[in-house]
């Protein structure tokens, strides 16, 4: 942290000093960004937040396409997508790999307010998006539960008033790549617009299977079939009144690529190819409504935000051991509530509200076992519900001090009624394995103290205290199955610097975690039967530096840039019975993290402490330059390239080689076109220039207990390249 200070000081001594001649040159500036993290529309450079905002018009010139592009936009962000559709999201070493129903993440998503509650929500598209917030630590005050590593807000473009607007584009690529989409802005009169919007996006599988054919083996793999469409009406009758409705849909199709990459007896030593067995189909719709009522009350305003989301998986997938296909049916159904009051009165900034969400969930999923035979997960209700009250307050001691304050109380329920059963080809159930059921509760209180300081008009200096909290949950079995809630402590301190004439912006965080009874899957029983459960380990560290810069050279150059370095390691971590690989004696000479008595007989006390945790990079750097041109013909043409740069990482917690990625780059490069009105821009680009083959999740096979024995794996995509036609009018 101090390091990080002095280095912000010499630059504001460097830059403060710049040659006059370049402060001289044309009147050049970055732009300014207004975000909304705090429940208020505030300058992203006055926010006393670590918080990146990657606006619209850079998610389309870069190909952010989805929230897995992300990653390398956003310094210590990690993001996997799996074949069938979920997300899997880690900052600053703190996320999920359960993405099931009853797993819940650790970075809050938000669409347009509404919290997304299911990681296979996450799958939408990007399109007429205004911007992204990325807010990095734990956000329990004003974003409650679940967001003990932060928050990401998607925040799609709003209706216009009292203007026509229109705009299309067409995409197409290698892998028979085709992505269409439109948007059409119509004013019903002076206070009344109608936003409408589509993306369809498409493409053939990346991994083929060697082996396809009727009758012969399974289809491609990790293909995309994605059709979407929004709706938003804002109606603003007065100055002082806005109603905002909205509703989305999105249906995924193609085959996905089911739950993991293939065993053993199906891998082909090319992560592009498999000997694929079962042909795979996803049939996912998700759909989602709400309104947003904003009222302007002159002391305050108010907000009621409504929303309500439902997801129905229709899926199946490959046994990663045996090959057998298994399906998957699910229903969800959500809704959120939030009333806020906020207001600025003087010398103070404020808000309070009240949340209320709710979640009902059933699924069914069966995996092969032979001939009129099934293993099958039978859960027809699946229940969670949260209420909370919260209140934040910004004090400004000074013209130049400000201190900030902040609490939220929140209560959570989740319960499950089903079980593990033996079903036959006919749907009927033959036997039960185990019941499953639970009824759990919890409650926590979060609270934040902060600071913020302007060490001149350009630049400010800010620190904060902060708690988060994730929702405890259960597992299989019918008592003594569930688990606590993750708590975690966050000490921060952060500048933000414009400097030369707002050309050149330098933000930089330094941040210490302290982090417990994180979730974790060990060894437990369930029915008498030793089976995989999630327990809560005791205690992990985690600290970082994080860097971010942007630099507008001259009126046509620009260069932007992001550096993190973090360390993060498990300090208390025993498993008092172990799990599957400590308690397998074929491992005792395997090289791993974790220490274990293989002199004693299984099951044995596993210790993980000193342990890097999963996901997490020591160094992560991002950098791009554009340069534009101005053509005699009329009109520009931008170039630009970008790379990311990731040093090595395990993907899962045990430290088997196996299970880790090297280091790796990711240059994407493109070449932009726009007519002299602006109204059509044509695009050629290449991403992933360097073809590599990387691994974004890995982790060995349980059901063996064999380190040298995966069960899943997943690729970044390869290189894909394309040209984009766009529109507007």
């Amino acid at each position: 942290m101090r390091t990080m200070l002095f280095t912000s000081a010499a630059l504001a001594v460097v830059c403060f000093n710049a040659p006059a001649a370049f402060a001289q040159d044309a009147p050049v500036a970055l732009d300014e960004v207004v975000i909304t993290a705090q429940r208020r529309s505030e300058n992203l450079q006055k926010t006393p937040l670590t918080v990146s905002a990657v606006t619209g018009d850079k998610l389309e010139s870069q190909g952010v396409k989805t929230v897995v592009d992300l990653a390398a936009q956003v310094p210590s962000l990690q993001i996997t997508s799996s074949g069938a559709g979920t997300a899997q999201v880690f900052l600053r070493g703190i996320g999920s790999t359960n993405t099931t129903e009853v797993g819940d993440p650790a970075v809050a998503y938000h669409i347009d307010g509404i919290y997304q509650a299911r990681s296979s929500s996450l799958g939408a598209l990007f399109y007429d998006v205004d911007r992204v917030e990325v807010l990095r630590g734990p956000q329990g005050t004003l974003y409650g539960r679940n967001a003990t590593a932060g928050a990401i807000n998607v925040i799609t473009k709003k209706p216009v008033l009292g203007e026509y607007q229109g705009s299309g584009s067409l995409d197409v690529g290698n892998y028979s790549a085709i992505t269409t989409s439109g948007m059409i802005n119509v004013p019903v009169g002076d206070t009344l617009a109608v936003r409408a919007s589509f993306q369809q996006s498409r493409h053939d599988g990346y991994v083929n299977a060697v082996n396809s054919g009727p009758g012969t083996g399974g289809n491609d793999r990790y293909d995309q079939d994605d059709k979407s469409a929004r709706l938003r009406v804002l109606w603003k009758p007065t100055d002082t009144f806005s109603l905002l409705l909205n509703a989305d849909y999105l249906h995924q199709g193609g085959a996905g690529g089911g739950d993991g990459t293939y065993g053993t007896s199906r891998v082909t030593g090319d992560p592009w190819t498999c000997n694929c067995s079962t042909n795979l189909y996803r049939n996912n719709r998700f759909f989602s409504t709400g309104a947003e009522a904003s009222w302007d009350l002159g002391f305050a305003n108010l907000t009621y935000l409504v929303g309500y989301n439902f997801s129905k998986l229709d899926r199946s997938g490959e046994n990663a051991s045996t090959g057998a296909p298994n399906y998957f049916l699910g229903k969800d159904y959500t809704w959120s509530h939030e009333l806020r009051l906020g207001g600025d009165t003087g010398k103070l900034k404020w808000v309070v509200g009240l949340y209320r969400f709710t979640e009902d969930n059933n699924v069914d999923f069966r995996v092969f076992l032979a001939t009129n035979s099934y293993l099958s997960f039978i859960q027809p209700e699946i229940t969670a519900e949260s209420i909370a009250v919260f209140g934040q307050t910004t004090y400004e001691v000074t013209d130049r001090f400000r201190v900030t304050g902040g609490l939220r109380y929140t209560e959570d329920k989740k319960g499950r009624i089903g079980g593990t059963y033996l079903t036959n080809g006919s749907g009927a159930i033959v036997s039960t394995v185990v019941a499953n059921v639970a009824d759990a509760k919890w409650d926590a209180t979060n609270w934040k103290i902060g600071a913020d300081f302007d060490l001149t008009s350009t630049s400010m200096l800010y620190a904060n205290v902060a708690t988060g909290y994730k929702a405890g949950g259960y597992y299989d079995g019918i008592a003594d199955n569930v688990y606590a809630p993750e708590k975690i402590t966050s000490y921060e301190a952060g500048v933000k610097n414009r400097f030369l004439d707002n050309r050149l912006q330098v933000n930089a965080t330094a941040f210490l975690y302290d982090y417990r009874d994180f979730q974790v899957s060990a060894l437990g029983t369930i029915g008498g039967q030793d089976a995989t459960v999630t327990l809560n380990a005791d205690k992990a560290k985690i600290y970082g530096l994080e860097f971010e810069t942007n630099l507008a050279l001259t009126e046509h150059d620009r260069i932007d840039a992001t550096l993190g370095w973090l360390h993060a390691e498990y300090t208390d971590f025993v498993l008092p019975r172990g799990d599957s690989f400590s308690n397998n004696d074929a491992n005792a000479s395997v090289a791993a993290c974790f220490t274990a008595n293989y002199a004693a007989a299984a099951p044995r006390s596993t210790d993980f402490s000193g342990c890097r945790m999963a996901r997490t990079p020591e160094w992560t750097f991002n950098l791009g330059y554009q340069h534009i041109w101005e053509l005699k013909v009329g009109g520009t043409l931008t170039g630009r390239i970008q790379t990311h740069y990731e040093s090595d990482k395990n993907l899962e917690y045990h430290g088997f080689a196996q299970n880790k990625e090297g280091a790796f780059t990711k240059t994407d490069v493109s070449l932009t076109y726009a007519s002299a009105d602006d109204r059509w821009t044509l695009q050629g680009y290449v991403r992933n220039l360097e073809d590599d083959d990387v691994r974004t999740a890995s982790s060995p096979n349980s059901t063996t207990g064999l380190a040298t024995n995966g069960a899943g794996e997943f690729y970044a995509p390869p290189r894909t390249y394309g040209l984009r036609l766009g529109v507007s009018f």
